[in-house]
């Protein structure tokens, strides 16, 4: 039977996993967005190599589960930080954190995504626009900024949205790299009293009520790229 009372005395046990939950999904949005950005740069201008490297290395990151990747990067920095300093021994004795490894791995997973993201946003204006800012000679960057950044926008934080609720939601995978999330506290938790569901039920609680307070954050953000486009646009 389902024991209310645990589930209760559980909560306040969980939440204290909130704040490494929230600042690694943060901080690794907030850096995926930057290097996103590049990534799409690269990708639009078609750089040489780059561009390239860049898009196997999106289809790689798009192809190959989150947990995979947390254990690469957890068990391979040793191993690349020693083959730098071309000292082998070194692999024993390099100590990676995992809340660092937690937010390498996420912010190249979220710039992968949202790197797509601005692609897609940037290529479905339409390229009478971009000819329109070349025939009459308009300043660049100013232009790119007024007319076409904006119209991008719009169509993007939607997708930007629903990536970030999926970075938040995979988080719960970073226990088994020794984060002490929310998951974490729930696996401690439930394996003292054998109270499986009712720690689990908290789990899920708290994850939902972040996933809406970052969904509103982002409907947020919408609306203000929303209105803020109408009124630049003539």
């Amino acid at each position: 039977m389902f024991n209310v009372q645990y589930a209760i005395d559980a909560f306040g046990e969980l939440l204290k996993g909130v704040p490494a939950t929230v600042f690694i999904t943060t901080v690794s949005i907030l850096l995926g967005l930057v290097l996103g950005l590049v990534f799409a740069w690269i990708r639009i201008r078609k750089i040489p190599v780059a561009s390239q490297l860049i898009a196997a290395l999106v289809s790689l990151i798009r192809s190959t589960p989150i947990l995979v990747q947390l254990y690469v990067v957890c068990y391979g920095m040793p191993r690349i930080i020693a083959f730098i300093h071309q000292q082998p021994e070194l692999v024993s004795k390099i100590t990676i954190l995992p809340n660092t490894t937690a937010i390498i791995t996420f912010t190249i997973y979220a710039a992968s995504y949202f790197g797509e993201i601005y692609r897609a946003s940037f290529n479905s204006i339409e390229d009478g626009q971009l000819e329109a800012i070349q025939s009459f000679s308009l300043p660049r960057f100013a232009s790119m900024m007024r007319i076409i950044v904006p119209q991008a926008a719009v169509s993007a934080v939607p997708n930007l949205a629903n990536s970030s609720v999926d970075i938040l939601k995979n988080t719960s995978l970073l226990y088994t790299i020794s984060v002490m999330d929310i998951m974490a506290k729930a696996a401690v938790t439930a394996s003292i009293g054998f109270r499986y569901l009712e720690v689990y039920t908290d789990a899920l609680i708290i994850y939902l009520i972040l996933c809406i307070c970052y969904m509103v954050f982002f409907w947020i953000i919408e609306k203000f790229v929303v209105g803020r486009t109408a009124r630049l646009m003539p």
